[in-house]
């Protein structure tokens, strides 16, 4: 799959800078203090000799309309510049917006955090392509987020064959665009900030897990795991700490699902979740109670926290024999004891 669009496809128009990206007098961006700025020019260059395709939105309109794109997306996608500008990036979707991905990601903007899908996309000629998407929120002048930043790439060249995947299973050129890979062919496997799996291949992976449990007739538990405040710690930290904060706590959870059966993954934003293949509901639950206690121990100061004045989780456990129901209602029991471990005062399993 190229990364780029036909070839028959117009040029890309020159993109754009908007209006409102700060500058400073002679059409430079401001520099630290004693450092000359940098020439908006400079500027624009630098972000179209990405390979990848950059796009900015603005988060205060609901609409999340496009205010600018680099020549990378335009590449991308066929598309040009104003063909894009004023846009909800939608449309790139086509007829198919009941994506898990997509919803995923319209959570996370809610919850003003980070977050990375995987969606089936169109090109203007029409041909689909895989388009593995990161955004995250800017921050405004006053400290409310005012902007999303999207970073777009074409994924055929980072789906790989699942290893444990027979030898001379299909490629992504095997699946179609009406669904999503099967499940003997591939999966955007790594979660590039914590190095975790990524929830497509959780869920590539637990489709095995679930029919070997079914057959031998034994339990497996899903954990569903959020970090407590994170807008808040990002709101007083920083992004960038928001993301190494994650990082840690991803990996203490990780820690904690030794087993070679046991998988965990980044969903998005500070959100996880693992599952361990022959645990009944009373071991899992010691397990998740363990998870909560090593990351209050790491202390990561919080000082937003309506719990404690450190970075805590909150986790929700459902465990059952699969002959009694499917992956995908044990998932979302999951999901409602997560919510309900909130509700009860967070820092907490349920």
């Amino acid at each position: 799959m190229e990364a780029v669009a036909a070839t028959d496809s117009p040029a890309p128009a020159e993109a754009r800078v908007p209006a409102e990206a700060p500058a400073a007098a002679g059409g430079q961006t401001a520099g630290p203090p004693g450092t000359p700025g940098i020439e908006i020019g400079l500027l624009q260059s630098l972000l179209d000799a990405s390979p990848d395709g950059m796009v900015l939105t603005d988060a205060r309109d609901g609409e999340q309309r496009v205010l600018y794109v680099n020549t990378g997306f335009q590449l991308l996608t066929g598309y040009l510049a104003d063909e894009l500008l004023g846009r909800n990036l939608r449309f790139l979707q086509g007829d198919e917006l009941e994506q898990e991905g997509r919803h995923r990601m319209r959570e996370a903007l809610k919850r003003g955090e980070s977050c990375r899908v995987l969606l089936r996309n169109y090109r203007k000629d029409g041909t689909m392509f895989w388009n593995e998407i990161t955004v995250a929120p800017l921050l405004g002048p006053d400290g409310k987020i005012s902007h999303f930043a999207g970073y777009h790439r074409n994924a055929g060249e980072r789906l790989r064959s699942d290893p444990r995947s027979p030898r001379g299973s299909r490629d992504i050129a095997g699946g179609t665009a009406n669904g999503p890979p099967p499940a003997s062919s591939v999966a955007l496997r790594e979660d590039r900030l914590t190095g975790l799996y990524t929830m497509p291949y959780l869920e590539e992976l637990l489709k095995r897990d679930w029919a070997n449990a079914l057959r031998e007739g034994r339990s497996l538990a899903i954990f569903s795991i959020d970090i407590d405040a994170l807008n808040l710690y990002n709101a007083t930290f920083g992004i960038a700490a928001g993301d190494s904060t994650i990082r840690r706590v991803a990996h203490c959870v990780a820690g904690c699902l030794r087993r070679a059966s046991d998988v965990t993954a980044r969903v998005d934003g500070g959100r996880l979740v693992a599952y361990g293949p022959g645990l009944a509901i009373e071991p899992a639950m010691r397990i998740a109670q363990v998870m909560a206690e090593r990351v209050r121990d790491m202390r990561i100061h919080h000082p937003r926290s309506v719990v404690l004045r450190y970075v805590s989780i909150s986790v929700g456990v459902a465990a059952a024999v699969p002959d009694t129901e499917s992956s995908k209602s044990l998932m979302e029991r999951s999901e409602l004891q997560l919510q309900l471990a909130k509700k009860s005062g967070r820092n907490q399993a349920a």
